[in-house]
């Protein structure tokens, strides 16, 4: 009986939780996150000096279970400072780097973890399904 009102418990928890990054013991985050790809083109630098303590990345919404990105949309181009802040680019810079192969979203610096987070989630299911059947 414990058991049950445990469960039931963690699940009402899970339920109310608030969207937020992840903190402490959380089976699931959610929020935006910034991935960093390069640093902007001399040209730009010199024509917009603000740039230059900057480096052109990507704001995400994300959504990662054991703080491993699941899902990542909704992706734009900005700028990303070393603070982990950034800022909306004008849209003559943002349409300029789009049509750069070397600035596309393939290219961000993402860690294993989170660039390949989906895998290990599903070998773990499925480690632990296959598992089951022995037990």
């Amino acid at each position: 009986m414990k058991i049950r009102n445990f469960v039931f418990a963690s699940i009402l928890a899970m339920l109310f939780c608030l969207p937020a990054q992840a903190k402490g013991f959380l089976l699931f985050n959610t929020g935006s996150e910034l991935f960093e790809v390069a640093p902007f083109p001399a040209e730009m630098v010199s024509e917009y000096r603000d740039l230059n303590s900057y480096k052109a990345g990507y704001k995400c919404d994300h959504f990662g279970l054991f703080w491993a990105d699941i899902w990542t949309w909704n992706c734009s181009l900005v700028a990303v400072s070393a603070q982990d802040s950034y800022a909306d680019l004008p849209a003559a810079v943002a349409s300029k780097l789009r049509g750069d192969p070397a600035y596309a979203f393939k290219n961000t610096q993402r860690s294993f973890w989170n660039h390949y987070g989906i895998l290990a989630a599903l070998a773990a299911l499925g480690g632990l399904s296959f598992l089951r059947r022995f037990i």
